[in-house]
């Protein structure tokens, strides 16, 4: 999915650069590769051969900033690497974001995590958008841009709902969290998201009276790059008991297989 971008071109003094000149480089995954049309984007892969053929200069230090596609490991491996061959040449900056763990975003591989570094305060909560270049959205999403998918963005901001309501709203002791279901949602996008830092900041709203098995809410997620808000999804749900929810999917389940039995 592409993004309608109704905005004018946009032009600044890093076009006059040669590719690979900047002091400055995101390193992003391999996924992003088309990313590194920008002179300040770079692939593992691709740095390693540009140090290889003129390497860094001591008195002027590369500085490698991590971006979207690239995880801790990769990270922590890349930077070893670097300080090892180049010493203070090379100097990384910041570190991936730290991914929820995978239950709490009902995935089954860590791969398609996609938060990390989140938190709650009220009903308010945020966290970073957590790429890693082997995400199946990424591996097998077929449109060659420099952009983030769109459908990354709307499962990032599902796993981010799913992930603060079991936060938020706490069971009585013994029982398992509860457990988001969407009924409803909408999104819009008003501006591409590059391999960079981003932000997604959601706030809950109750829509109703609680009950002692659900609540009603509505939640709103914004995602932000660079100051700017590029995305917002809307979603209607309930914070159910799993309980509630099993029962409720069971009893559907065999209805509708009775509907489906075919005539006697």
């Amino acid at each position: 999915m592409t993004t309608d971008q109704t905005h004018a071109p946009e032009t600044n003094d890093d076009e006059a650069l040669h590719h690979g000149d900047s002091l400055h480089q995101w390193v992003v995954g391999e996924s992003f590769q088309h990313a590194s049309v920008q002179p300040d984007f770079t692939t593992a892969s691709q740095l390693r051969d540009r140090l290889r053929h003129r390497p860094p200069d001591q008195d002027n230090p590369l500085r490698i900033r991590p971006g979207l596609g690239v995880d801790d490991t990769e990270w922590s491996d890349l930077t070893s690497e670097l300080l090892k061959a180049y010493g203070t040449a090379v100097l990384p900056e910041g570190r991936p974001p730290t991914a929820v763990p995978r239950h709490s975003v009902l995935k089954h591989s860590r791969d398609n995590v996609l938060i990390g570094d989140a938190h709650v305060e009220g009903d308010a909560f945020q966290a970073q958008l957590a790429v890693v270049n082997d995400t199946e959205m990424l591996r097998d999403h077929t449109a060659d841009q420099q952009h983030v998918p769109g459908m990354l963005l709307i499962e990032a901001s599902i796993q981010l709902v799913t992930w603060a309501v079991s936060e938020i709203w706490l069971p009585p002791a013994g029982h398992p969290p509860y457990y988001a279901v969407m009924h409803a949602s909408a999104f819009e996008f008003s501006r591409f998201v590059f391999p960079l830092p981003t932000l997604l900041t959601g706030t809950f709203t109750r829509t109703g009276p609680a009950e002692d098995d659900k609540i009603p809410l509505s939640a709103e997620v914004r995602v932000r790059q660079a100051g700017q808000d590029c995305s917002r999804v809307s979603i209607d749900l309930h914070a159910f008991r799993p309980a509630l929810v099993f029962a409720i999917e069971d009893g559907q389940a065999r209805r509708t297989l009775l509907r489906a039995a075919p005539a006697a």
